[in-house]
């Protein structure tokens, strides 16, 4: 199988939401996900209250907070007159230089930004011919094969990768094997999204390989 290429991560909502604590802290801003984690650790010894708040909205969707652009809204204080930020942690940076891109608010930042959320869940079918279990995995349309595998082995099978992962083509009788490149679609599995009667998941075949060592 050919080796897989570095691209942009994409991830469901359901796997942002869990991201909701002070040690592992996730936002969505208009589709784009952000760990902010690195900051809150780096904080740790400067913490305050404004902070506190950053952690309430932890593996929450903030875009009613911000621009497209990442810049954040404003509203006029009826206290004083002058602008003030809707969400005011998006001024609270990491200290250290190690943790931060100087000048760049974390919502704009790349250091932070990880992935983004997928724009069509898609629900598939692993069969592993091994051990004859049936597996049901909500995926990314988005995902490679091997972004789908990876997401196997940490779910379900820690020797996902001692399996040949397979196919069966439309009209042949024997399974071929998957581009680990290539999505669901690129890969012919497609979905019934557009088509006028329910059809069932696409199915990926594990055939298992006999080798142990690979994780």
């Amino acid at each position: 199988m050919q080796q897989p290429i570095n691209k942009m991560r994409y991830y469901l909502r359901d796997e942002v939401v869990s991201h909701n604590k002070k040690d592992d802290c996730w936002v969505i801003i208009h589709s784009n996900v952000f760990d902010l984690t690195p900051m809150l650790r780096d904080r740790l010894d400067h913490w305050n209250r404004t902070l506190d708040y950053l952690i309430a909205h932890a593996g929450k969707d903030l875009t009613h907070f911000f621009h497209e652009n990442g810049e954040p809204r404003t509203e006029i204080s009826p206290s004083t007159g002058r602008p003030r930020v809707l969400f005011p942690p998006i001024l609270e940076v990491a200290i250290s230089e190690f943790s931060k891109t100087p000048g760049a608010m974390w919502s704009q930042d790349p250091f932070y930004h990880i992935g983004r959320v997928t724009k069509r869940p898609r629900i598939i079918r692993i069969i592993n011919t091994l051990t004859a279990q049936t597996q049901f995995m909500t995926v990314c349309n988005e995902d490679s094969i091997f972004d789908i595998q990876q997401k196997y082995k940490q779910r379900y099978n820690h020797h996902a990768g001692s399996y040949e992962w397979r196919k069966f083509s439309i009209g042949d009788k024997s399974c071929s094997v998957l581009d680990l490149n290539g999505t669901l679609d690129e890969n012919g599995l497609m979905d019934d999204e557009d088509s006028t009667v329910e059809l069932p998941p696409p199915s990926i075949w594990l055939y298992y390989t006999d080798d142990i060592t690979i994780a």
